[in-house]
């Protein structure tokens, strides 16, 4: 009996220092989207339309569609520079942010999908909004104006696809990682449980909280199954019809985490009831 406690009990610490752990991080990851820029001055609508993702990843149901604003005149030319570089600087810096969530090997990102997120961020998005910056900096009409904040919104998408597809992808590697982990200790619960009865204990109750957890973990898996790939193939060029992939993805998210939080709670049940 005691062996068999020693056993679940050694299964049990693993989880909190990495499957809870990574699990309540989810709220934050899944919401965090970086924070809107509002522009008049360009030629597309408002950045609260265009640049959606913050909203997305909120799980909001608003359409990311709205007309054209263009605000550009020979008279306001400098305002509605300073707004394009202005729009410019905050998307470079939540490229910047994007990035340093990406390399923060905290996470649990897959090689494979570390590496996708970084080419996208720093070897597409980053430069391109880069260039662009300085494209407006030199830009002396309207009709140049337009076409750089035509090709800021909608050939980077720093908003409203890079955003949510870092974020989610993140959280989606995270979860697959917690529900590999409680799967492999699946056996290990088992033999603990079988031990127990073995030497007398009545074991009714763990049996039907692990039984359970076996349940919420299987479900999980088939929630985050594939999705990483799914966020992954999405391209600016793809928006707004990827818009509803992304409410999507964040829904079974956050149904796979809650089982993900049920199933722990199973095991702290099956240890207690093997004490």
């Amino acid at each position: 009996m005691k062996c068999s406690v020693r056993i679940l009990a050694a299964t049990v610490v693993v989880v909190p220092l990495t499957a809870v752990g990574v699990i309540t991080m989810l709220p934050s990851a899944a919401a965090a989207s970086g924070g809107k820029h509002q522009s008049t001055t360009t030629t597309e609508a408002p950045t609260s339309t265009t640049e959606a993702s913050t909203s997305t990843t909120v799980g909001s149901t608003s359409s990311p569609n709205a007309p054209s604003n263009p605000a550009c005149t020979p008279s306001v030319f400098a305002q509605a520079q300073q707004g394009v570089q202005t729009e410019l600087t905050g998307r470079v810096v939540q490229l910047q942010q994007l990035s340093s969530e990406v390399t923060n090997t905290a996470n649990y990102l897959t090689p494979s999908d570390r590496q996708v997120l970084e080419n996208d961020i720093d070897g597409f998005e980053l430069p391109g909004i880069e260039a662009l910056k300085t494209q407006t900096e030199q830009a002396t009409t309207c009709a140049q104006l337009r076409n750089d904040a035509h090709s800021m919104v909608f050939t980077y998408r720093v908003y409203l696809v890079m955003t949510p597809q870092t974020h989610l992808t993140i959280v989606a590697d995270n979860e697959t990682d917690v529900e590999n982990l409680l799967a492999s200790l699946e056996p290990t619960i088992n033999s603990a449980i079988q031990k127990a009865q073995t030497n007398g204990a009545n074991v009714s109750g763990s049996e039907v909280a692990f039984k359970n957890l076996k349940s919420l973990v299987a479900a999980a898996q088939d929630e985050t199954s594939g999705l990483s790939a799914q966020l992954l193939a999405q391209t600016p060029a793809g928006s707004p019809g990827n818009w509803q992939l992304f409410l999507q993805a964040r829904t079974d998210l956050t149904t796979a985490r809650n089982d993900l939080h049920s199933a722990y709670a199973d095991a702290l049940q099956v240890k207690a009831d093997l004490s």
